[in-house]
């Protein structure tokens, strides 16, 4: 009884430490901005970020960032419906390409005023990666990266082929003729391996399409405002450009149709080249016995282009916020930039100017050698209907990379389903 009568008195005053513990992180945590932060990203490029975000929150005890995982696939519609119901984040990931639409429905705050407070430079950054922010005089969103279209080169295998050079380098003339020159020769020499893998659907031989669409002068695809453009896309370039490309696949042959897994086909050491987006440098990188370069897309036509996006960080609308949150929102975004070498090891090229530039940058592997591409990526026209536009390319492209449809009636139905896309 007395033991018990002892641990009755006792117990109350536990209870009040605890609670008064518990009181003194309650108001720790309260006394710090919080904010919500959402991505789109996956597998190596979500890690990267993650660890950026941690060393955010580890650096200063006024702001806490919370990155919840979400699904790629359905990351704009919840983006999108979250926001217009006012239970949206307060900093979020969106493409360039992405923003016109988001910002042509009231869902985005221009970030000019607050950059200022904080001290973010939009100078500082890669000049077509910002403008792309641009809307009438303000910017929408902070580019944190461009990861656009490159080469990459299987080096055991084109040193068997006779295409590298005593110094490693690629012996290719870099003109229309001189890359399928080189590819067939490569297709001579390794009859056995694929000389170019890239799929025959979908959106990389679409942003092959874009790539030399723009090397020839091409036109932007629109042009005009934001919400009505007129659909402006040169017929006999696009024609053009798709001709070339669908050669690859039919009247060369270099490129097998049907390929299951050209990532795979390239992992192996089945195909001797590859081209898709910078994001496979990382995967590369930790793939064993895979000696590999990484080069931008060759520049065979008359102008200096690739296909690229951007990754930008936005600030959605929200009523129930404040000019602290917002100028925290910023701060975060600033630092995020500032931290471009960590995010490069995804393979991604970091929009900030400073930080390509550092000796730290240039010590990573790979990335250096297609670093300058950032500065000519052409990137989708400032219209809402740039990101919706991709969709009705690779659907009507695909019919000339399978040839089921001569190019210049896939080019003459493209275009009328750009015109009825804008009228909507």
């Amino acid at each position: 009884m007395n033991k018990i009568f002892k641990l009755m008195l006792i117990l109350p005053f536990f209870l009040f430490v605890l609670a008064s513990c518990s009181s003194d992180s309650e108001t720790n945590n309260n006394a710090k901005i919080k904010l919500d932060f959402w991505t789109l990203f996956g597998g190596g490029d979500l890690s990267f970020m993650e660890e950026i975000v941690e060393e955010f929150n580890n650096s200063q005890d006024e702001i806490v960032v919370n990155m919840p995982a979400i699904r790629n696939s359905d990351y704009y519609t919840k983006l999108v419906t979250s926001v217009a119901a006012n239970r949206g984040p307060d900093v979020a990931i969106a493409h360039t390409s992405k923003i016109p639409e988001l910002n042509s429905r009231g869902l985005t705050e221009p970030i000019d005023d607050f950059a200022e407070e904080v001290g973010l430079d939009f100078n500082e950054f890669t000049k077509n990666l910002v403008e792309g922010t641009n809307l009438n005089g303000k910017h929408y969103g902070v580019p944190i990266d461009t990861h656009p279209f490159i080469m990459y080169v299987n080096n055991d295998l084109a040193a068997q082929a006779g295409v590298l050079d005593e110094n490693g380098n690629i012996i290719m003339e870099e003109t229309p003729e001189g890359y399928i020159d080189f590819l067939l020769k490569i297709k001579k020499a390794l009859p056995d391996k694929i000389p170019l893998a890239i799929s025959n659907a979908g959106a990389d031989p679409f942003r092959m399409w874009w790539a030399f669409y723009f090397q020839m002068g091409g036109s932007p695809i629109y042009s005009g405002d934001l919400s009505s453009p007129d659909v402006t896309i040169d017929r006999e370039i696009a024609i053009k450009a798709a001709n070339y490309v669908r050669s690859l696949f039919h009247e060369h042959e270099i490129v097998p149709l049907n390929l299951a897994d050209f990532y795979q086909d390239f992992q192996t050491g089945r195909a001797v080249t590859m081209t898709t987006g910078v994001w496979a440098t990382g995967i590369w990188e930790t793939t064993e016995g895979l000696d590999f370069t990484a080069l931008p897309l060759p520049n065979l036509f008359e102008q200096k282009a690739t296909w690229g996006d951007s990754h930008t960080l936005i600030m959605p609308i929200k009523e129930n916020t404040t000019r602290e949150k917002q100028l925290a929102v910023v701060k975060f975004m600033d630092f995020v930039t500032d931290r471009g070498v960590d995010w490069a090891e995804a393979g991604h090229i970091p929009a900030k100017k400073s930080v390509v530039e550092s000796q730290e940058f240039q010590d990573l592997p790979y990335r250096s050698d297609y670093a300058k591409v950032a500065e000519y990526v052409a990137l989708p026209n400032k219209t809402a209907y740039g990101d919706m536009s991709k969709r009705v390319f690779e659907q009507n492209l695909d019919l000339a990379w399978t040839n089921r449809e001569s190019t210049e009636k896939v080019i003459d139905t493209l275009i009328k389903d750009l015109e009825n896309l804008v009228k909507k």
